[in-house]
């Protein structure tokens, strides 16, 4: 709602100062109304990557606008020039690329950081085991350890470590 308010409140500062930037404003914007009429999610990731990078495109046209004659006729020169729609209507594209090749990235990334933090703290375990002897775990040295019982433990509070091993 409040995004509406702002779109609105910008058109029409724009439609005070000039006609011809609402226009390459609009047209040029249009991939972000679709993402911003598609994306229903609560975050709306894909409407926000698809504005930044739409603007992105836009913008380099809006200037050469605004530092020309700001006239209408270069507005639709812009707009009707394929290269132009091409650098906003594809920096769009870029935006639904980003919104869809991040997650996995991401994923992937904190999957490797978990897993390497694992593997430093169960070497850190061995060690501390080498140091300490097998009698800090809290298991009875002279059960086997695919014999082990689960220790009763009072509701509510954990159980100990490595006492959770089920039997085969």
């Amino acid at each position: 709602m409040l995004l509406g308010f702002i779109a609105l409140f910008a058109a029409m500062i724009l439609l005070l100062v000039s006609m011809a930037s609402l226009v390459l404003v609009v047209f040029g914007m249009l991939p972000t109304f679709v993402a911003l009429l598609i994306d229903r999610s609560a975050q709306r990731f894909a409407f926000y990557s698809v504005l930044a990078m739409n603007f992105a495109g836009v913008f380099p046209f809006l200037l050469d606008l605004w530092m020309g004659s700001n006239s209408m006729s270069m507005a639709v020169d812009s707009l009707t020039d394929v290269f132009s729609l091409f650098t906003m209507y594809g920096c769009a594209a870029l935006g639904w690329i980003f919104y869809i090749i991040t997650p996995p990235i991401v994923t992937t990334a904190m999957t490797f950081i978990a897993q390497r933090r694992v593997a430093i703290l169960r070497a850190r375990q061995k060690k501390l085991l080498a140091e300490w002897g097998e009698e800090v775990t809290g298991e009875s040295a002279s059960v086997p350890h695919d014999m082990d019982e689960e220790p009763a433990a009072p509701s509510g509070e954990p159980k100990a470590p490595g006492a959770a091993k089920s039997r085969k």
